[in-house]
């Protein structure tokens, strides 16, 4: 265990759903300022923190030992039925309904993703780099750091963003978020820091307000230098967060389903759209329909897996046990 017993686990688990549940409703939040003014500072507010931290966190929970010690075929079928299926199948949905399903679509969803759904396929390329590689937490972040921070002023962060590779090159966030990733690797790592703790709730606030000047005040190397500072402190509060221990039960649960709000919310934005439905009602009745729905597909194994709904699950299936035997 990471911290303490068993129960105590437990505890700290509710607290990363929680926080994984804040985050997703941020997500909502933003894409709904997207949708109603995708120039707000509502929109601008949460761009330059929001990701990152989410991709800070799926660092910080990685399990680097465990996946570098099984072989990579292991590790990918292990994401492969509750993570790689569930996006596909969206992703399939969401280009059927823009009449966007093309074979040529479908093989650049992997490396350009359409809509929303970059965060899975960078994500995954950042877990094979880390289960492939055998350097630390420390040296990876090292070689990170430098690509993130060029392609950060290369490719743009938010309102200053090159478009001219845009005909050939991935989603440039294969290459602006591998800092935080490996960031929270490398926090994962570490012992917990007081200090460390103290100095980012310093600089945390100090980089999201500067953040929010550079919304009247676009500036390439500002906006670089904002997200970073907000972004890294928060991830370095990660720690700190966990140990804590609180959680809210009903933002929790979100949390636990984050794959499957995350997935679909705009899908039901479209719907609630079509119906007539604007304004703030349409997000409170898109995130009541999600938390609906996930509630009932909770109680369907097979549709609560094609969803992308997590479902508590006992031992390690058998046929997964019989894979890994086979690839040791």
């Amino acid at each position: 265990m990471l911290f303490g017993d068993h129960a105590d686990t437990r505890r700290r688990d509710r607290t990363i759903d929680t926080l994984r549940g804040l985050l997703v409703l941020a997500v909502i939040a933003g894409h709904y300022a997207e949708i109603t003014d995708r120039t707000s500072f509502l929109t601008w507010l949460g761009a330059g923190v929001r990701m990152p931290l989410f991709i800070g966190l799926t660092g910080y929970l990685f399990n680097l030992g465990g996946a570098r010690s099984r072989p990579l075929a292991v590790t990918l079928h292990r994401y492969g039925a509750r993570l790689i299926a569930p996006w596909l199948i969206a992703c399939g949905v969401y280009l059927t309904c823009a009449t966007q399903l093309t074979p040529l679509a479908l093989l650049a969803v992997p490396v350009r993703p359409p809509f929303h759904f970059w965060f899975v396929p960078v994500m995954m390329s950042f877990i094979v780099i880390a289960a492939l590689s055998r350097r630390t937490p420390l040296s990876m972040l090292g070689v990170a750091i430098p690509v993130s921070i060029a392609a950060m002023y290369l490719l743009g962060v938010q309102h200053v963003v090159r478009h001219d590779f845009n005909g050939w090159m991935p989603d440039r966030r294969f290459f602006i978020f591998p800092i935080y990733f490996f960031y929270g690797v490398w926090v994962a790592d570490r012992a917990i820091d007081r200090g460390k703790i103290c100095a980012a709730l310093v600089l945390a606030p100090i980089g999201l307000v500067w953040w929010c000047t550079l919304y009247a005040h676009p500036s390439a190397s500002g906006e670089v230098a904002a997200s970073l500072i907000a972004s890294l402190s928060l991830i370095c509060l990660l720690p700190g967060i966990r140990a804590s221990a609180w959680s809210l039960p009903v933002i929790g649960g979100i949390g636990r389903h984050s794959l499957f709000f995350y997935l679909w919310h705009p899908m039901v934005f479209g719907l609630w759209s079509s119906a007539g439905i604007r304004g703030v009602p349409m997000l409170g009745v898109t995130i009541l329909s999600l938390a609906l729905a996930c509630a009932w597909l909770t109680r369907h194994g097979a549709a609560a897996r094609v969803f992308g709904v997590t479902v508590r699950t006992g031992p390690l299936p058998a046929r997964e046990v019989a894979l890994q035997e086979r690839l040791a």
